[in-house]
């Protein structure tokens, strides 16, 4: 087949006007996203940049047709045809909403960024633009509520439903609660759904590491008077009936081992008075596999392969882990306001492993204190290498040992002072 009827082809099959662009070549160091790069890449047939001038001995430049051929399907993910997404006017015909309508240049510049560092003289994003297809473009879905949007509606709609109208029984079918909050424009997805996406998100954005073993965390308890010496049990999670507390990840009768990567982070996580606390090292003896929500993945690019259809999920994950890290008023009511963040502790404990379904045993986050490394590892007090006061049974299986004791004072920083009541007075007025 001659060159000029594929050159057809591609323009029937996929609406591309290419003829103007038919033999110039683009480089890599042309486009800034590295995916485009690599289309280049796997494409190079020349030594000559047609844009940037950049010469090689090798190949370093592909056809500009080619670049278009895969860019087409990836913009369409997300942008489509307004004749064919915009309602139409039924008596005048003409389509309506202009104001959501775009032509190619601006959906190249403002709505993609696509970024070309070296374009000084407009000529390639010129090129790309009168390469597109003929029309007048929009979003896929421009009427109804952005998909990452949809995904954050259904988050506050789920925490809405878990805090204040039912805890337990909606993984079965879809919430009909969480239907209801939202109007169908909202696109809402239901718990299980929601729940579901979340942790595949987890999972291929590599935010389930692996914590190899000997990983060495801090725990601190305060001591009461005349008390010293707390045994390895003692300094690690508390038994079924001393957890009467609520967690940032577990609610009261669940215990979980909540420690930070420091001294100073494990104190500023409990300590608010001055007291005497005992400080415990503990070490794990197996490798462990967490969650890690220390900060918000990269928004994967639409020009991805791979990952451009989790771009919605990644914008929201950015305010889920800021669920994550939200500081709460333990006096006020921590039993509702850690809800969210429990259950889905519970989901990745429970619905979620590794490879060859090694169970996800913990959450790495930021502390809020001081946004150092935090962790709750999802063990009990039975988990805990004894000491000899209080070993009962074989040390099979136990995975936390005390390496490190040790016992310190703590003095609480003073709280700053009220600030002056200046009401009535001029500037510069005692």
């Amino acid at each position: 087949m001659g060159h000029f009827s594929e050159l057809a082809i591609m323009e029937e099959d996929q609406s591309l006007r290419l003829s103007h662009i038919d033999g110039k070549t683009v480089c890599t160091a042309c486009f800034g996203d590295p995916h485009l790069k690599k289309a280049v890449a796997d494409n190079a047939v020349a030594n000559a940049c047609d844009y940037c001038g950049a010469l090689g001995k090798g190949v370093v430049a592909a056809p500009l047709t080619a670049v278009l051929e895969f860019m087409l399907p990836q913009i369409e993910l997300e942008y489509a045809s307004a004749d064919q997404i915009l309602p139409q006017d039924p008596e005048t015909k003409d389509r309506m909403f202009p104001e959501d309508e775009f032509d190619a240049r601006e959906l190249l510049e403002t709505y993609i960024e696509l970024e070309l560092p070296n374009d000084y003289d407009c000529s390639l994003v010129a090129d790309i633009a009168d390469a597109l297809p003929e029309q007048d473009w929009c979003l896929l879905n421009p009427l109804g509520t952005p998909d990452d949007e949809a995904i954050g509606n259904s988050w506050e709609a789920f925490k809405n439903v878990v805090k204040h109208r039912r805890r337990f029984f909606f993984l079965q079918h879809k919430d009909r609660d969480l239907d209801h909050d939202l109007t169908w424009g909202e696109a809402a997805y239901d718990v299980p759904e929601l729940l579901e996406r979340i942790g595949r998100f987890a999972h291929d954005h590599r935010l389930i590491i692996r914590l190899a073993v000997g990983s060495l965390w801090f725990r601190v308890q305060e001591l009461g008077v005349g008390e010293h010496d707390f045994s390895p049990r003692r300094m690690g999670p508390p038994p079924y009936e001393l957890a009467n507390m609520p967690n940032r990840m577990s609610p009261a009768g669940i215990p979980m081992f909540y420690g930070a990567i420091d001294q100073a982070t494990a104190l500023a996580e409990v300590a608010d008075q001055n007291a005497r606390f005992a400080s415990a090292r503990f070490e794990t003896l197996k490798d462990v596999l967490v969650l890690d929500v220390r900060r918000a993945p990269d928004v994967p690019s639409l020009f991805d392969p791979e990952f451009a259809k989790d771009r919605a999920v990644a914008m929201f994950m950015h305010s889920f882990i800021d669920d994550f890290r939200a500081q709460i008023d333990r006096k006020r009511r921590p039993h509702v306001d850690y809800l969210p963040t429990q259950v889905i502790t519970e989901y990745f404990r429970t619905a979620v492993s590794g490879g060859d379904d090694e169970p996800v045993l913990g959450v790495l986050y930021s502390s809020t204190k001081n946004g150092r490394d935090a962790i709750v590892l999802f063990a009990e007090n039975s988990d805990v290498v004894p000491g000899d006061a209080d070993k009962t049974e074989s040390d099979d299986d136990l995975w936390l040992r005390v390496v490190e004791y040790d016992e310190i004072d703590h003095v609480a920083a003073a709280a700053a002072p009220p600030a002056p009541d200046l009401k009535g007075h001029r500037a510069g007025e005692a």
